[in-house]
């Protein structure tokens, strides 16, 4: 495993999923192993760092003494039809795929890298079906994630009804956006769709339900250039000092 500053490729087999999942990690300038870090979970991860700049954004911020330590790993995407069968809330894969990331994924990066390794110190991280498999993965799995980063999640009545009627809802720190051009656009996979409805819908249930969230419409629609300035208000959400 290569410990220099930058971002690395690399790849796990999964038992459950029965195929090599490649990752994604960032580590830090002055990275030092013996300090312990909490971990972003970034899912579409090379968006993250394409798009979203987040490790520039975390250095800037680190360097201002406004975060804690952190390292990044995500999961990127290798194809859209992939992406629909994992990420997409009623997916093909998905439940295995959460289990993969809950029971084999994180043991890993913990035994990997020097992290703190309790629910407080991960934070899940995507945008639209990746924004909503995050949300999903966190209830789901409350012993092992509690922070939760949602840009546009795509909210399907069945998605819905899972995040208000599982008691693991009330126990995630959500940070949760939503575009104001959300209402009408066509979806990276050709679908007209609505976004900003179903996730107003949403926020009305779930202001009073997480342990902590905030929710906010923004101006601008399903893209990075909307989503990208939220990144350093999440990372002080999460872990600002």
């Amino acid at each position: 495993m290569d410990f220099t500053t930058g971002i690395h490729n690399n790849e796990i087999h999964s038992n459950i999923l029965n195929e090599t999942i490649m990752f994604e990690y960032y580590i830090p300038k002055d990275f030092d192993d013996n300090r312990k870090y909490h971990v972003y979970y970034t899912f579409d991860s090379q968006d993250f760092f394409k798009y979203g700049q987040i490790n520039r954004i975390y250095e800037r911020l680190f360097k201002d003494g406004e975060i804690e330590a952190a390292i990044i790993v995500g999961i990127p995407y290798p194809s859209v039809e992939w992406r629909n069968h994992h990420f997409q809330p009623e997916g093909e894969h998905t439940d295995e795929f959460m289990e993969f990331i809950a029971k084999e994924f994180v043991p890993f990066v913990d035994d990997t890298f020097p992290t703190i390794q309790n629910r407080d110190s991960r934070a899940l991280m995507g945008e639209s079906l990746a924004g909503s498999f995050s949300i999903k993965l966190a209830i789901n799995y409350p012993e092992t994630f509690r922070n939760v980063l949602a840009f546009s999640p795509e909210v399907t009545d069945e998605f819905y009804n899972e995040i208000i009627e599982r008691e693991g809802t009330e126990n995630i720190h959500l940070y949760h956006t939503i575009g104001l051009e959300e209402q009408d656009f066509i979806t990276i996979t050709g679908r007209q769709a609505n976004f900003l409805d179903p996730n107003r819908e949403l926020n009305e249930v779930l202001f009073s339900i997480p342990e902590r969230y905030e929710y906010k419409e923004l101006d601008g629609g399903h893209i990075w250039k909307t989503w990208k300035p939220e990144i350093e208000h999440a990372l002080r959400f999460f872990y600002g000092v």
